[in-house]
C-alpha cells in the first residue's frame, strides 16, 4: 500500500492506477491477490438451516435487535448502522480478493470478492464471484454459452432461465452475490467483450439483463448490473476518459440499466473504471447519485470494478463498497478526509446502510450463526454435473442464428437425393469449442462434448465422419474433395482486456475455410465467435451456422441444430459489418480514442448500432435482428389499439404472424418506432421498441399484441434532465429484422 502523502496516492495522477492495473492484470494471469487470511484447499460442508425455517431466540433479539424477522430490511439496517462503530462502519466499506477464486477464509466458500464477517454484531461475510456467464471462482460450474445468445434468442424466459441456472450454482458454493449481468452496449464490434454482453440496443440489452436479473435473484443470489456506465472498450479501460454528451449518455448508455433496475431491483451495481467526461465513473456524484439513484431509482449498493475506485471521497458521491481492497478507503483515509471537510461520518453510515438493507432483504441475517466459521451457517456443496446441462444447451439452441443456407442445412444421411458416405469435418472447435476469456472463464463440471461425435451418433455407423486440423489448407482441400460435404469450425477469440484489431477471423481459418471451399462446394461453417466477423468466403461456401461461444453443451446442441432437429431461431443482437470500417465509431478519436487511446470520442452521439446503418443508408453484411430458419414466416404490418394518446399511456401493437413453410419453428417478430423530429432534435430512422419470440407449426398463425411503454418512445430532454414523449407524429414498423420492416402505422401523441 503506498504511504500518505506520497504523489502516487493523488487520484489526479494517473500513475498510482498504472501501477494498480498493471498488478491486476499478472494476478488475474497468474493467481491471487494475497490480502486476507490463507486459503484452504478443502471446506467440509457446513450443517444448513434455511432461512425460511430459522427464527432467532428473544435473548439473541434482545442482543442484537435486527436480528428481528418482524421489521423491514430498512428498519434493520437502521438499527444496526446505529450500534456500530467508526471501525465496524469502515470495514464494511471495502473487500479483499483472489481474482482467480480461492477460499480466502478457511473452511469458508471460494469467491473472488469477499468481505469479511463482524461476529460481534451477527454481520455475516459477504461473499462475492464472477458470473456473466457461469458461476466463476476457480472451482466447476455450469459452463453456459456466452451471454449473447440470450440476446440473440430474443426470449426473455430463456434469460431468465440462464440467470437462475447462476444462482442455484452460486447458492450451491455458498455465495452471495454475482457480478452480473454484464450488458454495456457494443457501441464498436471490435471491443473485447463483446461477447459478454447484450448486443447493441438498449432496450434488448436492459429487457434481457431485467430477465436475467429476475431469474438469479429469485434463488436468493444478489445480482450486480455491470459495468456503469459508458464502458465500452477494454483498451486502456481504466484511465479512458468517455466523452459523451448528455442526450446520448442517457438515452444510449444509461437507458439498459434503468430498464433493468425498474423491471428487476438488482441488489448491486458495479461501477466502472473509465471516466465520463472527465470524472470517475466510481467517484462521480453526477453518475452515482444524481442518475443512478435518483434518476434511475436504484436502491441497492455500489461496488467498484477491480481496482477502480480513486478518493475516500468517492464514498460520499455515492460507492458504498471497494474492491479488490482497502487502497482508498482505510480508517485513516476516512479520517483524512473527514477532517478536512471532504465527507461526513454521515456520508459513511448512509452508504453502509444501503449495503446492509440489501443483506437483509436477501436474508442473509435469517440463518443460525456458526461460532466455528464465525459467520452464518453455509451450506457448500458440488453443483449437480447434469443440473445446468439443459439450460445451456437450450441456450445455444435458442440463441444460434442461421446467417446462410443454399439448401444444404439440414444436413442428414442423403444430400439432394444421393447418399452420404463420407463427411470431413475440420476444425478443434469440432472437438473443443472456443470460450471467451476473462470474467466469463467458467470451468464446467461436465466435459464440454464433441461435435465430431454428437455428428457421428446421428449420422450412423455407415457413414464415415472424418477430422482435419484446420491448420493445413493443402490437406484439406485434398480430404474435401473425398467428401460429400464439409463442415468447417471457424473459431476466433474474444477477450477481457484486449480489444480486437479488426473483425477478421487469423489467416489459418480464413484459408480453411477457402480451402475446404475449393475442395467441395458442398461447404457449411459453423462460426465460434463472440461477436460481428467479416466472411470474406460467405459467397463459396453454402450454409453459416453462428453458435458464438457454446458452453459445455456445444456439440449435442450443434449437431441438433444442424440436422433439423432444432430449427435455428435467433436473431442477430448486433449487425455484421461488410467491412471492417463500416461500423459507427470507426475513427481512431472515437475508438479506441484520441491521445493514445486515453479520450473516447462518443461524436457518433446517438447514431450507434443499426441507428447509425439505417439513419445513413449504410448496407451492412447482416442487419440487426437477422436469423433463418428451416421454415419461412410472414409478418403482418403493425396495427394499432388507438390512433392518438397521451405522453403517459402505453401504445398497444399488434402483429399478425405466420407459419408458412413446412416445419415448426420459433420467430421473433420486432416493432420499430421513427419517432417525430423537431427543430435541433435528430431522431434515427429506426428504433427497437418491442419483441417477442412464439413458436409455430406449420400453416399455424398467430396475433401478438405487444406494449410500447412510454419510456421506449422518451427522447432525453437536456433542458428539463428529463425522459420525455415528444408530442407529434410516431412511426410503427415491423418485420424479421431492422432491414427489412413494413408498415407505417401512425400514432400522435397530444
Amino acid at each position: 500500500m503506498t504511504p500518505p502523502g506520497c504523489p502516487f496516492h493523488s487520484p489526479t495522477t494517473p500513475k498510482f492506477r498504472r501501477v494498480l492495473t498493471a498488478a491486476v492484470v499478472a494476478l488475474l494471469a497468474t493467481g491471487g491477490l494475497g490480502m486476507s487470511a490463507a486459503a484452504s484447499p478443502t471446506a467440509p460442508p457446513t450443517a444448513v438451516v434455511s432461512a425460511a425455517a430459522y427464527q432467532p431466540s428473544a435473548e439473541e433479539i434482545a442482543t442484537w435487535p435486527w436480528l428481528d424477522q418482524s421489521k423491514t430490511p430498512e428498519q434493520r439496517a437502521q438499527l444496526l448502522v446505529d450500534a456500530m462503530n467508526e471501525d465496524q462502519l469502515v470495514h464494511m466499506l471495502h473487500g479483499y480478493s483472489s481474482l482467480i477464486g480461492t477460499r480466502l477464509k478457511p473452511g469458508g466458500p471460494p469467491s473472488i470478492g469477499y468481505i469479511r464477517a463482524i461476529p460481534e454484531l451477527r454481520i455475516p461475510a459477504l461473499v462475492m464471484s464472477d458470473g456473466p456467464s457461469g458461476l466463476r471462482n476457480g472451482e466447476k460450474a455450469t459452463a453456459l454459452p456466452a451471454p449473447i445468445t440470450q440476446a440473440a434468442s430474443f426470449n426473455k424466459d430463456l434469460a431468465y432461465a440462464y440467470g437462475k441456472t447462476i444462482g442455484q450454482d452460486a447458492a450451491d458454493r455458498g455465495q452471495d452475490l454475482i457480478f452480473g449481468p454484464g450488458f454495456n452496449l457494443a457501441r464498436n464490434p471490435q471491443a473485447g467483450r463483446t461477447f459478454e454482453y447484450f448486443g447493441e440496443d438498449p432496450f434488448l440489452a436492459g429487457s434481457m439483463a431485467a430477465a436475467n436479473t429476475r431469474g438469479l435473484q429469485d434463488t436468493g443470489i444478489m445480482a450486480t448490473l455491470k459495468n456503469y456506465v459508458a464502458n465500452n472498450q477494454e483498451t486502456n479501460r481504466t484511465l479512458n476518459n468517455s466523452q459523451v454528451d448528455d442526450r446520448t449518455l442517457h438515452e444510449i448508455y444509461e437507458m439498459p440499466f434503468r430498464i433493468a433496475i425498474q423491471q428487476a431491483e438488482p441488489a448491486a451495481v458495479m461501477c466502472a473504471y473509465n471516466k465520463i467526461n472527465g470524472k470517475t465513473a466510481c467517484g462521480s456524484k453526477e453518475t452515482l447519485i444524481d442518475d443512478l439513484r435518483n434518476l434511475h431509482g436504484f436502491g441497492g449498493f455500489v461496488v467498484t470494478d477491480y481496482p477502480a475506485a480513486w478518493s475516500p471521497t468517492d464514498i460520499k458521491n455515492g460507492l458504498n463498497v471497494e474492491l479488490p481492497g482497502s487502497f482508498w478507503t482505510t480508517k485513516s483515509q476516512i479520517n483524512r478526509a473527514v477532517s478536512k471537510g471532504q465527507m461526513t461520518w454521515d456520508d459513511v453510515r448512509g452508504r453502509v446502510k444501503e449495503t446492509l438493507v440489501q443483506m437483509f432483504r436477501f436474508k442473509m441475517f435469517d440463518h443460525p450463526w456458526d461460532e466455528k466459521e464465525a459467520d452464518r451457517a453455509r451450506t457448500i456443496t458440488e453443483v449437480p454435473p447434469e443440473r445446468g446441462n439443459a439450460v445451456a444447451q437450450r441456450a445455444v439452441e435458442e440463441g444460434a442464428v442461421l446467417m446462410k443456407n443454399d439448401g444444404m442445412l439440414p444436413i442428414g444421411t442423403t444430400l439432394e437425393g444421393k447418399s452420404v458416405s463420407r463427411v470431413l469435418i475440420v476444425g478443434s472447435g469440432a472437438k473443443k469449442p472456443m470460450s471467451g476469456g476473462g470474467s466469463s472463464n467458467v470451468t464446467s463440471p461436465v466435459a464440454s462434448d464433441s461435435a465430431i461425435d454428437a455428428l457421428k451418433k446421428r449420422l450412423g455407423p455407415e457413414i464415415e465422419v472424418a477430422y482435419h486440423s484446420e491448420w493445413d489448407p493443402v490437406g484439406i482441400k485434398r480430404e474435401a474433395a473425398k467428401a460429400d460435404y464439409v463442415i468447417v469450425f471457424a473459431t476466433q477469440i474474444s477477450t477481457e482486456l484486449i480489444d480486437r484489431p479488426n473483425l477478421d477471423f487469423l489467416p489459418h481459418i480464413h484459408n480453411a475455410v477457402s480451402a475446404a471451399a475449393k475442395g467441395n462446394a458442398n461447404t457449411v461453417v459453423v462460426v465460434q465467435a463472440g461477436g460481428p466477423v467479416l466472411m470474406p468466403w460467405l459467397d463459396k461456401v453454402r450454409g453459416v451456422l453462428n453458435v458464438f461461444y457454446p458452453g459445455q453443451a456445444a456439440g449435442e446442441a450443434t449437431a441438433r441444430l444442424l440436422t433439423g432437429e432444432v430449427n435455428p431461431s435467433g436473431r442477430l443482437p448486433q449487425t455484421f459489418p461488410a467491412t471492417n470500417s463500416q461500423f459507427p465509431a470507426n475513427t481512431r478519436a472515437q475508438f479506441p480514442g484520441a491521445k493514445a487511446g486515453f479520450e473516447a470520442r462518443y461524436t457518433e452521439g446517438i447514431m450507434m448500432g443499426y441507428r447509425w446503418y439505417e439513419t445513413l443508408g449504410q448496407k451492412p453484411a447482416f442487419p440487426f435482428g437477422f436469423g433463418l430458419s428451416y421454415t419461412t414466416f410472414d409478418v403482418s404490418e403493425p396495427s394499432l389499439a388507438a390512433a392518438s394518446g397521451s405522453a403517459t399511456e402505453p401504445v398497444k401493437v399488434s402483429v399478425t404472424v405466420r407459419n408458412t413453410g413446412d416445419r415448426a419453428g420459433a420467430v421473433a417478430p420486432q416493432v420499430y418506432v421513427k419517432k417525430p423530429e423537431r427543430a435541433g432534435l435528430q431522431t434515427p430512422a429506426k428504433e427497437l421498441v418491442a419483441f417477442d419470440k412464439v413458436t409455430l407449426a406449420p400453416g399455424e398463425e398467430r396475433t401478438l399484441t405487444m406494449s410500447v411503454e412510454a419510456l421506449q418512445l422518451s427522447v432525453w430532454n437536456t433542458a428539463t434532465q428529463a425522459y420525455e414523449v415528444p408530442a407529434g407524429t410516431f412511426v410503427f414498423s415491423a418485420g424479421l429484422d431492422v432491414a427489412s420492416t413494413k408498415g407505417a402505422a401512425s400514432y400522435r401523441v397530444k
